[in-house]
């Protein structure tokens, strides 16, 4: 399997990291998973803008190229792999070696890597629960999607102990921030809720395209808020997932709420 590493092709099995990689030891890097295909929105220049602005929180060199050479370097490993159908294309950008926890460089390097996929844009899962293991907080940097991914490996295992389809995490004045892998939202009446990134949740690109695209309330809420919601779904680069029962209280459908995100997910 073909990937790009530093603007440089390579086979993916000859990647070799010393054991001074700052991503390894610290965390100190960002990831960004893209899903793109023929029948699929492109969303990769959202996903350049939040790492880009993560960067520079980091202090740390963007990745050189623009959202243009992302998308043709996605489609170059597309042919060179004779990839087909919805894609996954993941980009980790990493400080390079040097210094402990305070670095002595900016420089970076990323690699890039694309798969297939079949994840639906639009699915349903059973039940959501709430972590009480794992909670999150608001930092300069929690908009972003980084390698120090600790409280949601937790909550994943938490979510498998108690076999639940997906898992809410709280922030740590207990209110609703986000699932273990998506943001999080609910509906109520005709209103659409989901909550404020002052909670510490990810800057999801589809919660972006979500709120630029219908009216939504960012909202500080406690879980109690969800029982009276109608419907409860959630949202990352695969699409919206939504679920049947949390609580032991059922929900409905959001489709037809969701129809004109829905057919912008789909455009073809």
């Amino acid at each position: 399997m073909k990937a790009i590493f530093n603007s440089r092709l390579i086979e993916i099995d000859s990647l070799t990291l010393n054991s001074k990689n700052r991503a390894f030891c610290y965390g100190d890097g960002l990831f960004e998973t893209i899903v793109t295909g023929p029948n699929r929105i492109n969303l990769t220049d959202f996903h350049l803008e939040r790492l880009t602005r993560a960067c520079s929180v980091l202090h740390l060199n963007p990745p050189p190229f623009s959202g243009h050479d992302l998308k043709e370097m996605i489609s170059q490993l597309t042919d060179l792999n004779e990839l087909n159908g919805c894609l996954r294309a993941r980009i980790q950008v990493w400080r390079e070696d040097g210094g402990l926890y305070s670095p002595e460089r900016s420089a970076s390097s990323f690699l890039l890597e694309v798969v297939e996929t079949t994840k639906p844009a639009f699915s349903q899962k059973g039940s959501i629960g709430l972590s009480t293991l794992s909670k999150i907080s608001h930092t300069a940097i929690s908009f972003a999607k980084t390698m120090s991914a600790l409280p949601y490996v937790l909550a994943g295992i938490e979510m498998q102990q108690k076999k639940l389809d997906d898992i809410i995490l709280l922030d740590d004045q207990g209110n609703l921030a986000e699932t273990h892998s998506s943001n999080l939202f609910w509906i109520e009446g005709d209103q659409i809720f989901t909550p404020s990134l002052r909670t510490g949740c990810i800057e999801g690109v589809m919660r972006r395209l979500i709120l630029e695209t219908l009216e939504v309330t960012e909202i500080i809420a406690k879980p109690e808020m969800l029982i009276k919601a109608d419907s409860i779904f959630s949202s990352n680069a695969s699409g919206i997932c939504y679920f049947n029962s949390f609580r032991n209280n059922e929900y409905s459908s959001p489709e037809k709420r969701l129809a004109k995100v829905i057919k912008l997910l789909q455009p073809l």
